[in-house]
């Protein structure tokens, strides 16, 4: 009796059904744990972590790092064959472990990396200093370190308790100056430049057509004099801003203890994150997430914002939608009910299905390896 109740159970279809209802809840709740993943990995790394003080002792040996902890884990001491460890070191818990920190220690520019593993080993003391400060720089990544002082034209204008105030304000003065240098070179410069390009441009074109007169060589010259007056006007402003930017530096001691000069125009923003309230980290998480979503990469894409690749996909996809969508409706129309059904026409339903299959990557892979590498490399050479 319960055996022909079950095979008529299974021969309804039911358990198929939700077989598959279970097989796609698993696949959704997969999808979206790995997309909230990534979200949550990828949008703390605009929070304004503390950054450390790690002291150690080996030897006859003291050194400090100063770094932003990224990860920590527990690995057993006998993985690690290429520590050098002291004598008197106590190495390892009582299971023979070792704790390992994965820290941001910035300063590229002087260390040659931004990451390295510091070990609990010969660790003498961990601590949040209030005065260690945050750079971000337009080259280099970011800095770590104390600010000493700051310096107008090497001389010297606040140190100590009063240098962070006169710092902050001169940096503002050194963003707002970049960024009206910014508007001049991509704004009214750059205008200039394209109307240049375009009076070259059309000078050519008519040298080919053999209507280049003297009296169309008169006028091209007139409006490229014209042309040339308004970008030394403009040349002299972007000169005369670069030298008020160029005036302001500040001294700050790195971890080593060693001294280096920064010149405010090299930084985008600085920030002292131990000293900063769970509100200001919110504010400076916001204006972080903002800038990195409406500013132009640096540093070859590793540095800066994203704003002409979002830019560029969306001009891409309104441009597709409106040329592609009505090609792409007709076309299914007339194979769906006026094609006669021949050879060619089956040819044709059976690519789309096969492209209709292959991942867009694919497509993009192929236009760049294609159309960038092969015929633009050949274009160019």
């Amino acid at each position: 009796m319960i055996r022909s109740e079950v095979k008529a159970w299974f021969k309804s279809g039911t358990p198929w059904i939700w077989l598959n209802a279970g097989a796609i809840a698993i696949a959704l709740v997969a999808v979206f744990g790995l997309l909230l993943l990534i979200l949550f990995r990828g949008m703390s790394h605009f929070w304004p972590a503390n950054v450390e003080a790690f002291h150690y002792q080996n030897n006859e040996t003291a050194l400090t790092i100063i770094a932003e902890v990224i990860e920590s884990e527990t690995v057993p001491l006998e993985a690690l064959h290429n520590l050098n460890l002291s004598k008197d070191s106590e190495a390892g818990d009582e299971h023979g472990n070792v704790t390992r920190y994965l820290v941001k220690t910035g300063n590229r520019d002087i260390l040659g990396s931004d990451f390295r593993w510091l070990y609990d080993i010969d660790l003498i003391e961990r601590e949040q200093p209030e005065n260690v400060m945050a750079l971000e720089r337009i080259e280099w990544g970011n800095f770590y370190g104390y600010l000493t002082s700051v310096y107008e034209k090497d001389q010297l204008v606040a140190d100590k308790e009063q240098s962070w105030p006169e710092f902050t304000k001169r940096l503002n003065r050194a963003i707002d100056i970049r960024e009206q240098i910014l508007d001049l070179e991509q704004g009214d410069i750059g205008a200039i430049n394209y109307q240049l390009e375009r009076l070259r441009l059309k000078e050519r074109r008519l040298q080919l057509d053999d209507a280049l007169t003297d009296s169309e060589i008169k006028k091209l010259a007139t409006q490229r004099k014209d042309l040339k007056q308004e970008y030394g006007v403009l040349l002299k402003q972007t000169q005369k801003l670069y030298q008020q930017i160029n005036r302001d530096s500040i001294r700050a001691t790195v971890m080593d203890g060693s001294e280096v000069t920064i010149p405010l125009e090299k930084i985008v923003k600085a920030w002292q994150p131990n000293k900063m309230s769970v509100l200001n980290k919110i504010g400076f998480y916001g204006h972080t997430l903002w800038a990195f979503i409406t500013e132009d990469p640096r540093e070859a894409n590793t540095e800066g914002g994203i704003f002409p690749a979002i830019f560029g996909t969306v001009m891409m996809v309104m441009l597709m939608a409106v040329l592609v969508t009505p090609f792409g409706v007709i076309a299914a129309v007339y194979l769906r009910e006026y094609a006669k059904q021949g050879v060619l026409t089956r040819i044709i339903r059976i690519t789309v299905n096969n492209l209709a299959g292959v991942p867009s990557i694919v497509y993009g892979i192929f236009g760049l390896g294609f159309f960038v590498y092969f015929l633009g490399g050949r274009l160019d050479a």
